[in-house]
């Protein structure tokens, strides 16, 4: 009899333990899609298009696209590390800048995503812009998108490069949802 108790025990704590796991599964399977299929928004055209700071993954690339498809007549490329950062400064400073269009680099403070909303922010009152296209990668689109509402008054459309590495996709989903827990938590706008 103690024996039949037992392996009862030991057959719930196994169900549990698939349960659990599966809720896990299902918990990271719905979080990775809705950070790697975020809506995809149509540029409008635009007082500026901003590159957010980041890989080169294409992402310069498009801006300046965009820039020539005259969704703007000004490219902001979020560059911190200046010439280190050789796609960024090329597009900003550079040869594959935009040939029809003025073009600059501008240094984020602090360096972070909030820190190049607060920048741009700033830089859009100075400049007398009222509406930018921001360009991040496919991830990172959803959390852009929350701090640019929060932290700049300057009406934003987040647009992305369209293709994601598939061996950093953990990477990237983990990526945000610290960046998410550390705006929410310390709500730096």
């Amino acid at each position: 009899m103690k024996r039949a108790r037992a392996g009862g025990r030991h057959l719930n704590r196994l169900s549990w333990l698939v349960g659990l796991l599966a809720l896990l599964l299902v918990a990271f399977l719905s979080t990775t899609a809705w950070f790697l299929y975020p809506p995809r928004d149509v540029p409008p055209r635009s007082d500026v298009v901003l590159v957010l700071a980041g890989a080169s993954d294409g992402r310069h690339e498009y801006g300046a696209r965009l820039v020539d498809e005259g969704v703007a007549g000004i490219l902001v490329i979020s560059n911190w590390k200046g010439v280190e950062d050789e796609v960024g400064w090329e597009h900003c400073r550079g040869s594959a800048r935009p040939a029809d269009a003025d073009s600059l680099c501008m240094k984020p403070s602090p360096v972070t995503t909030v820190g190049e909303a607060q920048t741009f922010a700033q830089l859009a009152q100075e400049q007398g812009w009222e509406s930018v296209v921001v360009v991040t990668n496919r991830p990172h689109t959803r959390r852009v998108r929350s701090v640019f509402e929060q932290c700049s008054e300057v009406p934003a459309t987040v647009v992305f490069h369209g293709w994601v590495d598939k061996l950093r996709i953990p990477y990237h989903v983990a990526r945000e949802l610290g960046g998410y827990l550390k705006f929410w938590i310390t709500d730096p706008c």
